[in-house]
């Protein structure tokens, strides 16, 4: 049988990384540990992959394997740490009010580079300003916690989905990759590419809101939990809205924002925009949460509301109210219309 590195060889990934208790994220050991709970609960391996590449990858092999490159966690680090240093979520006592000051020439640049994508996180130089304020650390605890989760869970929902061992019964890589920059690809491909991302998406997205939802429920003697009961999560509309401002700052963070000017029915992964809109539609047409239609709503509006500011507040940018709205037209709507009718194809577990 081969080994995990033998596998990561064969679909050219790179190496597993030694997750070190002193590493100078001062984050990564626990964060693993947790995906590795994850993913064996599902009968997956997690490894950390030696590269700055803000990606992550399935493979369905001898061997089930979620790997995120340290490159994605750096940058959900520093995501969080800014977030925690900007004062957003004021409630979380600790840090001056937010101050914003916009800057045109940072505003066209990639938030990806912004935020020095592909540098190492080092905690002891970036919470430098905060560290102190107990409450800010746990902010930049649970955004991490979320933002990692959600990564996490998208990889696994292909591997719930097998949807490695669907594409290699179509004679292709059962190797499923976030990547930096999606390539095109023919549209018979194409279609069943994104049709596997907003089946992932959704499992991920369910998956982060249960875990919060169960967490805060065992509040019992816990500071922490308590503090963010306080604070952020008053009821249940607070969780919802909060889980969804999170998930809509990693797209608008991981957008590369070059579809634009691309045919959607050659893109390996959907624009951001509409995976983000996939997972409001969900929220409102899945009962499974429990959640009644008014609430989901009033959910959705202030994530969509809220999100916009985040952005611009912790990187110094101008607004983009229209980012959602962009793929707000009928050819997107009929663009979703065939992924809907593509998505019974990769639901659901083989049965041999």
């Amino acid at each position: 049988m081969r080994t995990i590195n033998d596998i990561l060889k064969k679909y050219r990934q790179p190496q597993v990384m030694t997750v070190r208790f002193d590493d100078q994220s001062g984050w990564l050991t626990p964060f693993a540990e947790e995906a590795q709970a994850i993913c064996q609960a599902n009968g997956a391996t997690f490894v950390v992959l030696e590269s700055g590449g803000m990606n992550a990858v399935a493979i369905q092999d001898e061997i089930e394997i979620v790997g995120m490159y340290a490159g994605m966690f750096w940058v959900l680090c520093r995501v969080a740490a800014v977030a925690a240093e900007r004062g957003v979520f004021p409630a979380m006592k600790g840090e001056a009010e937010p101050i914003w000051a916009p800057d045109p020439m940072r505003t066209k640049q990639a938030p990806r580079r912004l935020l020095q994508e592909s540098d190492p996180f080092v905690w002891a130089i970036e919470s430098a300003g905060w560290r102190d304020a107990p409450e800010r650390q746990m902010l930049f605890y649970l955004v991490l916690k979320l933002l990692f989760r959600f990564v996490v869970f998208h990889e696994v929902g292909h591997l719930r989905n097998d949807h490695g061992r669907r594409k290699q019964s179509a004679i292709s890589s059962p190797l499923l990759m976030d990547r930096r920059a999606p390539p095109l690809i023919d549209p018979k491909k194409a279609i069943p590419s994104q049709a596997r991302e907003i089946i992932a998406d959704g499992y991920a997205f369910q998956n982060t809101f249960t875990t919060l939802e169960t967490m805060l429920s065992k509040a019992g003697e816990f500071d922490l939990i308590k503090t963010y009961k306080k604070r952020l999560f008053k009821s249940e509309s607070d969780t919802i809205t909060f889980v969804l401002t999170i998930i809509n700052l990693y797209f608008r963070i991981s957008d590369r924002s070059d579809w634009r000017n691309q045919p959607i029915d050659r893109l390996s992964h959907p624009p951001a925009p509409f995976r983000m809109k996939a997972i409001l539609a969900l929220l409102i047409e899945d009962k499974s949460f429990g959640i009644d239609e008014r609430t989901s709503m009033n959910a959705i509006q202030g994530a969509v509301m809220s999100g916009d500011a985040l952005m611009s507040v912790m990187l110094d940018v101008y607004p983009n109210p229209n980012w959602l709205k962009e793929i707000d037209t009928p050819a997107y709507d009929r663009h979703f219309k065939r992924l809907f009718y593509e998505f019974p194809r990769w639901c659901g577990r083989l049965t041999h």
